[in-house]
């Protein structure tokens, strides 16, 4: 299995589609089903559902699987070739989980490059992001869950980014009073369940049916917005959700609210801080654009 094809499958989940994948990758639809193809052949169970006339790829459970393993597998060449970079200009290694990546920092990292960093950008599962912090991989890392079952690194200092509310996604339109509504307009088993902390989780338990099974329950958040479709629901947080709501659905908020989402970062020590304090400043900056009810920066 090569990184072409760890790349080409990364690139169908990501897009959902195989021509636009192929055309992101800058190769033909059929290359791009034969290195599918390949790699399903090599693990010996299929990644992708295939149904007549189906036009989004849709992951097996074997595939959901797969894909950390492929993710992680992309990071890890990802440093590998990073030992090999131009050190002319002071670099700074970002990682952030995938939805922040998407959601909030895309407009971030163009600025910073502008003030003339290196900028090497990772995504990031939250358990992991100690461990790479530790060995030196990373030099900022953004993160939801603080309850790391490890001591601290001594090296990594972790502190408070920002907070910010949840809302409701959905492309079906719900009954609602000015854009919020209640629990129990939301039908449980159309859930996609994000495990976004442990706070999320303790809310959930107390408002919903434990009994009643969600559509499907997500360890992680980067498949939600690929399985978001339809009445299905979910919760996210505001950033997330604006992103949503680009997209085209329709964003809620819940009377009875989740408490917010806290947003940590990870500094490796006194390494780099000028550029990282340039950094949470664009970002501070960022946030104070945002609603203050449904984002509060820590970062002043």
């Amino acid at each position: 299995m090569t990184l072409l094809e760890i790349e080409a499958f990364l690139a169908v989940v990501k897009y959902s589609n195989l021509s636009t994948a192929a055309q992101n990758l800058f190769i033909t639809q059929p290359a791009l089903t034969r290195r599918i193809q390949i790699m399903e052949q090599e693990l010996g169970y299929p990644l992708f559902i295939r149904r007549k006339g189906q036009r989004e790829a849709q992951l097996t459970d074997q595939g959901a699987e797969f894909y950390h393993i492929a993710w992680k597998w992309q990071r890890l060449w990802e440093e590998t070739n990073s030992i090999t970079v131009n050190k002319s200009r002071e670099s700074l290694a970002i990682a952030s989980v995938d939805t922040l990546n998407h959601n909030l920092f895309t407009d971030l990292f163009p600025e910073f490059i502008k003030l003339g960093y290196l900028l090497r950008l990772y995504n990031a599962f939250s358990e992991d992001a100690y461990q790479y912090m530790e060995r030196g991989i990373y030099d900022l890392a953004f993160i939801t869950l603080q309850d790391y079952t490890q001591p601290l690194p001594a090296r990594t200092q972790i502190r408070p980014a920002y907070a910010e509310a949840f809302v409701v996604a959905t492309y079906r339109e719900l009954p609602n009073e000015n854009g919020f509504v209640t629990t129990e307009c939301l039908e449980e088993e159309k859930e996609i369940y994000v495990a976004w902390n442990k706070e999320f989780k303790a809310w959930h338990a107390d408002h919903f049916d434990e009994q009643i099974s969600p559509y499907v329950y997500l360890e992680h958040s980067s498949l939600a917005a690929y399985l978001l479709r339809d009445d299905y629901w979910t919760f996210a947080p505001y950033t997330t959700g604006e992103h949503f709501r680009r997209k085209g659905a329709y964003i809620y908020e819940l009377k009875e609210a989740p408490p917010h989402q806290i947003i940590y970062y990870l500094a490796n020590g006194n390494k780099k801080l000028a550029a990282i304090r340039r950094f949470l400043d664009l970002l501070d900056k960022r946030l104070g654009s945002m609603p203050e009810d449904k984002v509060q920066s820590f970062l002043r």
